[in-house]
C-alpha cells in the first residue's frame, strides 16, 4: 500500500501545532468572581490506602444538566478555577466553582 501523498505535510503540521503553547483566555480587568474560602482539614499521618479496583464512587444524589453561559461568564469562572487550582494544589473545575456560587445564592425553600 502506498503512503498518502499529503502524509509528510500533515506530519509537519501536527508537529508544529503540538510544539505551540495553547492560548489562555484573557482575564477580565474589573469583574472578579468572589470565591468562598474553604476550611482545610489537618493533614492525616496515615499511609494512603490502595484504591479498590472495580468499585464505583458513591456520590451524592446529583442530576446532570447542560448550561450555556455567556463566553465572558465562563471565562471568569475558568480563571477563578485556575487561581484556586494554583492556590490549593489540586485541580478545581469551573463547574465546581459554579456549584459553590449557586449554593451560596440558594433561596430558602419551605416544604
Amino acid at each position: 500500500m502506498r503512503p498518502n501523498r499529503d502524509a509528510a505535510a500533515l506530519a509537519a503540521s501536527l508537529t508544529s501545532a503540538a510544539a505551540a503553547p495553547l492560548p489562555l483566555p484573557e482575564r477580565p480587568a474589573a469583574s472578579v468572581v468572589a470565591m468562598p474560602q474553604r476550611q482545610e482539614a489537618p493533614p492525616k499521618a496515615q499511609a494512603p490506602q490502595p484504591k479498590k479496583a472495580g468499585k464505583a464512587k458513591s456520590a451524592a444524589d446529583t442530576v446532570g444538566i447542560t448550561l450555556r453561559p455567556e463566553r465572558e461568564l465562563l471565562t471568569r469562572y475558568t480563571n477563578a478555577a485556575a487561581d484556586r487550582t494554583k492556590k490549593e494544589g489540586r485541580v478545581v473545575s469551573a463547574q465546581e466553582i459554579m456549584l459553590e456560587v449557586l449554593e451560596r445564592g440558594r433561596p430558602q425553600v419551605q416544604s
